[in-house]
């Protein structure tokens, strides 16, 4: 008997995490509120706040609903083959709907909004960059990198540099500059090279 209830609150959480990345999608982050996400949904606001405190925190699960392992590194054994098709891969994703747009307008929202810039932070930045360290922290134990190489700081500047060219740049994120970005880490940081522990 308690499993159908659970299924029906699971399919009543999808809904309206679906709704609300639709309606941001249309609206944009400062047109969304719980109202609008409520009449969308057909349902009584105390409904969403019994899920989520706010519409922040409703609106970043949306966000993780379609930011899948889709865009996970692949480990094919070889970290230069496997970064320049990690961003080739994700470019698109964080340029078109359902991510691109919201995510956004998300990180555009946060720029003034404490709370939101440390939950995004900490839901989707660090979770990148994190990913990103661990495929080449990866590559450093296999022998491809540099071993005493301070690698947190290369993983930073990985991302970094694609989320300046997504969010600031008119360049797009194509197949010469991710091969330029992944060129320079591996003359950096590949085995062989002179790099030492890393930045001070």
């Amino acid at each position: 008997m308690t499993d159908q209830p659970r299924r029906r609150g699971a399919a009543r959480t999808a809904e309206l995490l679906q709704v609300t990345l639709d309606l941001a999608t249309e609206v944009g982050y400062a047109g969304l509120n719980i109202e609008a996400v409520a009449r969308r949904a057909g349902v009584g606001k105390h409904t969403i706040y019994r899920r989520w405190p706010s519409m922040a925190a409703l609106l970043l699960d949306a966000l993780s609903r379609v930011w899948t392992t889709d865009l996970d590194y692949h480990d094919t054994g070889d970290v230069r083959a496997d970064l320049r098709e990690q961003f080739l891969r994700s470019a698109p994703a964080l340029s078109q709907p359902p991510i691109g747009p919201v995510y956004r307008a998300v990180i555009a929202e946060a720029q003034s909004d404490a709370a939101l810039r440390e939950t995004l932070h900490e839901r989707f930045l660090a979770t990148v960059e994190q990913s990103t360290f661990d495929r080449i922290a990866r590559a450093q134990r296999a022998g491809e990198l540099v071993a005493d190489a301070d690698l947190r700081f290369p993983a930073e500047v990985l991302c970094g540099t694609l989320y300046y060219r997504w969010l600031l740049s008119t360049k797009p994120i194509d197949e010469e500059a991710v091969n330029s970005l992944v060129d320079m880490f591996m003359a950096a940081y590949g085995a062989g090279s002179r790099v030492g522990s890393g930045p001070a």
